[in-house]
């Protein structure tokens, strides 16, 4: 426990977790005070802090704590396990300079991720999956393969084309677009079958968008989205390093979950409520943006 050695007088916000249990406390002259559970690498990080920098964090995550999506980050970032201390107090440190320097807090947190991506533990060469995949949506992807073409073809052109060859193993009229497209934009999240890496992390799960987004956690992906299951081969995509999530890497993302083992090689998704099937949570990395060069065939639309 960090406790200030002055007596003063505590106001007390508490942050609950099924597991956790993190107390911030501010008195009434703006100084900090933490009490923690189960939480060493956030811990460590607030133990770093400068009372100033505790001065700025404490009204933003304060003023989270009333909104459901916002609550939600704020929770996460108590319980983050996959930061090391050094990258942790640096986050902080990010989101207080850039509150400091007149962003609003959102704007700041996301300032200070992006700034922070992919810090998570590395997973070895020798031990990454084979196989990988993703959900996007149509829309999306479609603009990843109009800007591949040069703009040879339109979004509304490349989403026809995307649409007509779904489940085609020779999609004619994508070809060298297709597998010149990015994977997603930045950063990729991807999963997949951690009891058979050579596998599409797909086959185990419910064919339909409802059940695959449910496992996958895309809670931004509404009713109205058509979407596109990706699957490629890791070393034919060129082998980009894959990294363990982090808060950094979720941003303000309120679908992200910490996985609370500090040790742990990779993330687990968190399937969304109600989840009438029970689906597991299904492995998860990040890695840089990279093109569809491993790609596999057929994609689906769905």
């Amino acid at each position: 426990m960090l406790q200030n050695q002055r007596s003063l007088h505590l106001d007390v916000l508490s942050f609950h977790d099924a597991e956790y249990q993190i107390c911030f406390s501010i008195n009434k002259l703006s100084t900090a005070a933490w009490v923690f559970m189960s939480s060493s690498e956030f811990q460590q990080a607030l133990a770093d802090l400068n009372p100033d920098t505790l001065r700025v964090i404490e009204p933003a995550l304060e003023a989270w704590s009333k909104d459901a999506k916002l609550g939600q980050v704020r929770q996460n970032l108590a319980d983050e396990t996959a930061l090391p201390a050094a990258d942790f107090t640096s986050l902080l440190n990010s989101f207080a300079t850039q509150i400091a320097d007149g962003e609003t807090p959102v704007a700041a947190w996301q300032t200070a991720c992006r700034a922070h991506k992919f810090k998570g533990r590395q997973i070895p060469t020798a031990d990454c999956p084979v196989i990988l995949g993703r959900v996007r949506t149509l829309d999306d992807h479609a603009g990843a393969i109009a800007k591949a073409s040069g703009r040879l073809l339109t979004r509304k052109e490349a989403k026809n084309q995307l649409l007509k060859n779904s489940g085609s193993p020779h999609p004619i009229g994508l070809y060298p677009f297709l597998r010149d497209a990015l994977l997603g934009n930045y950063l990729v999240w991807a999963v997949f079958d951690a009891t058979d890496t050579k596998a599409s992390p797909f086959e185990r799960l419910p064919q339909t968008r409802a059940g695959i987004c449910t496992a996958l956690g895309l809670g931004h992906i509404t009713a109205d989205d058509t979407v596109i299951v990706l699957v490629w081969n890791h070393v034919d995509a060129g082998s980009p390093p894959l990294h363990r999530p982090t808060v950094a890497d979720a941003e303000d993302y309120p679908h992200y979950r910490p996985r609370p083992e500090a040790d742990a090689p990779w993330g687990l998704t968190r399937p969304l409520p109600p989840n009438p099937d029970k689906l597991q949570p299904q492995p998860e990395v990040v890695m840089p943006e990279t093109t569809s060069k491993g790609l596999r065939l057929p994609f689906r639309v769905i």
